[in-house]
Order: C-alpha cells, then structure tokens, then sequence
C-alpha cells in the first residue's frame, strides 16, 4: 500500500477516474438522427471503436503507471505515451464534434481528456523529482 502514498500515484489514479469517466459523459448532444453518430442525441465513447480503443489505453496506462513505482524511468515514459495517447483522443473527439458543431452542443466529456493530461503531467513531474532525489543521494554515498 505504500505506493498509494506517493502524491504521483494520486495523481495517476486521479487520471484513470477522470478517463472512466468519459464512459458516462458525452462528448457532445444535440437532436436525435435517424442514423449516424448522434443517432441517440449524444456523442458518446460507444459512437466510435477509436474513441472506446483510445479512452481504455488511456485508462489503462494510467493505472498500469501506478504499479510501477520501482521503475521510475519506466514510469515517466509511460507517462509520456499516456499524454501522447490522450491527445490523440481529445483530437479525434474534437473532429467527431467539429463535424456535428452545427447541431450540436458541447458536453463535458470533451474536457475530460484535458484534466487527464494535467494529472499526468503533474504526475511525470513528481516522478522526476523522485529520481533526482534517489540519483542525488546515491552520489552522496
């Protein structure tokens, strides 16, 4: 339990709530279509495989980062591929709400990828501090 203690892991386990998230919250709303990606009135996750594909690597990394606080370097890259992997999907769900903005309106899922980006970074960055740390009192000895 001791990992949970480290302020990157809340960080990181913040992140993956705020992915999760994305699978409740639409992207977008705006009147029912008979068919295409607004066919219920909302842009969701399940409208499009790269949207579900992306916010389950999101998810995922992020919790998988946690777990790995004995590697450091490790967890920072993973974290970079995280922020990586979550602009990707803030892009893509921005094009998919580009093409409907006529009709649609924004939701909150759209906001979410950005928060995800921020727990990550603020993550990476406690990670970093960690390694100087460990790397500085190893030079002492």
């Amino acid at each position: 339990m001791g990992q949970l203690q480290r302020i990157q892991s809340v960080y990181l386990l913040l992140a993956s709530l705020v992915g999760s998230s994305l699978f409740a919250l639409p992207f977008a709303s705006g009147p029912t279509k008979p068919e295409g990606i607004l066919s219920d009135g909302y842009l969701t996750i399940s409208d499009n495989i790269g949207l579900i594909v992306l916010t389950v690597l999101v998810v995922v990394l992020s919790l998988a980062t946690i777990f790995l606080y004995n590697n450091r370097v490790l967890q920072m890259n993973l974290g970079k591929l995280n922020i990586l992997v979550t602009t990707g999907l803030f892009a893509f769900a921005a094009y998919l709400f580009y093409t409907i903005q006529a009709i649609a309106t924004l939701g909150g899922g759209l906001f979410m990828p950005v928060l995800v980006m921020i727990f990550v970074i603020l993550a990476n960055k406690n990670i970093q501090k960690d390694e100087k740390l460990v790397r500085d009192s190893n030079r002492l000895r």
